[in-house]
């Protein structure tokens, strides 16, 4: 009886323990990675929300950007880390004058001084990185306890980098900016990185406008390796607007071209294992891209304009492996299209038929409905994806 009865204890034990973890889990684990995030301009703040279905909750607010005296807006750079727990973004803290620039009273030229802020989502604790870091890309590790980032310069244009002979160096430290080194230097004279997946990090760069690279670095080794897509000419000119999957060796671009005198967009589907790539699509002209996974589905927004010029737009959802193509919803200007990895449901910025403010709209991929969230002016809110 006394053996049951330990038994019994044991078992109950157990199940307390489960629901006292689904509970730990719950409140304190992956919850804010269910739902999107989205910047919305309050006076001089930032106010960082989470959208979950349609209920919006104010995590923290942050600085906001003055682009000019009295104008403020989204921070301009901000990074979610993979578990959506943390986020890097860029506070505006300085401008000064681009010097070796001709400059006059009706055209200056500044240059904005960031510093990068690491901020905790659940409590709201901003730390400070006490680095040097280029504000055009930085990337989390796999397990969040890292970043990848680029030595910044105080050169601003392609020809004031060249002379200075400085090449892009590529950092890695912890999430805090503490313990930097070195992986690895290049050439170009601009490097965006993109994502961290693995052992590899892939990015994109720039010698100038017309004269672009594509590649990855693996972390283990050090090694740089470079990809021109098929279609591509070797300088990347003819390609554009690579859109890289979760797992980074996957990826969307696109290259002009034209037919019957008609300006198209040809869509493919690149792999940086196999180096081949796969001819998705042929439209006219593609605006917003996003990935529902990891290279088997995602959306795209197509633009036509009408005999009286306003510019619609039709939401497409692709599905690669099926070979399928099915416009999912019509609207007026959209942009910012961003998927809730957790849910069903995609979220997007679209301009009101009259007026000049926008809704933040929400589409149920199930039923097809959409829900406006709220209305405002478009350069006071932006998604984070």
């Amino acid at each position: 009886m006394k053996l049951k009865q330990k038994s019994f204890l044991v078992f109950v034990a157990i199940i307390i323990g489960v629901f006292i973890g689904i509970v730990i889990w719950k409140f304190l684990g992956p919850s804010l990675g269910q739902g999107v995030f989205y910047y919305r301009v309050e006076g001089n703040e930032a106010g960082l929300f989470l959208l979950k279905n349609s209920h919006s909750k104010k995590i923290v607010n942050l600085a906001a950007r003055e682009v000019n005296p009295g104008d403020f807006r989204p921070p301009q750079r901000s990074y979610l880390s993979n578990s959506k727990k943390e986020m890097i973004y860029f506070k505006q803290i300085d401008e000064v004058p681009v010097e070796g620039v001709e400059q006059n009273q009706e055209f200056v030229i500044n240059r904005v001084i960031y510093r990068p802020i690491l901020v905790n989502l659940k409590s709201g604790k901003e730390t400070e990185l006490n680095q040097e870091i280029d504000s055009a890309g930085l990337v989390f590790s796999p397990d969040d306890k890292k970043i990848a980032w680029v030595k910044q310069v105080n050169e601003v244009t392609y020809t004031q980098i060249e002379q200075s002979g400085k090449r892009r160096e590529v950092m890695v430290s912890d999430k805090d900016g503490q313990n930097p080194q070195s992986l690895v230097s290049f050439d170009e004279n601009l490097i965006v990185l993109k994502k961290w997946t693995g052992d590899y990090i892939y990015f994109q760069g720039f010698w100038d406008v017309y004269n672009r690279s594509l590649g990855r670095i693996n972390i283990k080794t050090k090694q740089v390796e470079y990809l021109t897509p098929q279609g591509c000419v070797k300088t990347l000119e003819n390609c554009q607007n690579f859109e890289f999957t979760d797992s980074g060796n996957k990826f969307l671009y696109e290259i002009a071209s034209k037919k019957d005198d008609k300006d198209i967009t040809e869509l493919y589907l690149g792999d940086f294992n196999t180096k081949k790539s796969l001819a998705v699509l042929t439209t006219d002209q593609i605006g917003n891209r996003v990935w529902i996974d990891d290279g088997k589905m995602f959306f795209y927004t197509e633009q036509e304009e009408d005999k009286k010029g306003n510019i619609n737009e039709t939401i497409h959802l692709v599905d690669i492996e099926n070979q399928t193509d099915d416009a999912v919803y019509q609207g007026n200007y959209i942009s910012q299209l961003t998927f809730d990895q957790g849910g069903r449901y995609l979220y997007f910025i679209e301009k009101q038929r009259e007026g000049e403010n926008f809704n933040l709209m929400r589409l149920d991929l199930k039923t097809k409905k959409t829900e406006i969230i709220l209305t405002e002016n478009y350069n006071k809110i932006l998604l984070l994806q």
